[in-house]
């Protein structure tokens, strides 16, 4: 389990990363090359991006000891809901174009439940290494 998770996480941080260089280096040229208005403010893009990058580097963190790192994996769920949830109101509001959302779908929604499901089998692995415990000492 905790292999599949590794590659699960490693692949999200390698994902986070490739889609966050570019707006890192050069938002208006991000912006030119799918095709979409530049951001009027580039330094936005750039905040954004800057931590969608330092979220890769925390997936890849959590690959390297799922069960030590437990306590983070919640922050990799929630991550990627706060950024679909505001893409999705950006663009139901006329404020995203179509094809940043349909962006958001592959590198934050198919990725939720997948984050959710390590978070709460973490949790559960845990709950019951406590519940051992507990039972030792008894």
């Amino acid at each position: 389990m905790n292999n599949k998770g590794q590659i699960i996480f490693r692949l999200g941080a390698v994902s986070n990363w490739v889609v966050s260089i570019g707006g890192i280096i050069s938002p208006t040229m991000l912006s030119l090359t799918v095709k979409i208005p530049p951001a009027n403010y580039p330094f936005l893009v750039r905040i954004w991006t800057g931590m969608v990058f330092m979220f890769g580097a925390m997936f890849w963190e959590i690959s390297r000891d799922m069960y030590g790192k437990r306590h983070l994996i919640k922050y990799s769920w929630i991550e990627k809901c706060i950024t679909a949830a505001s893409i999705t109101i950006g663009y139901f509001s006329g404020n995203v174009p179509g094809i940043m959302f349909a962006l958001i779908v592959f590198t934050d929604y198919l990725w939720i439940p997948v984050f959710m499901y390590y978070d709460f089998e973490m949790r559960r692995i845990a709950s019951n290494i406590h519940a051992a415990a507990l039972l030792e000492r008894t």
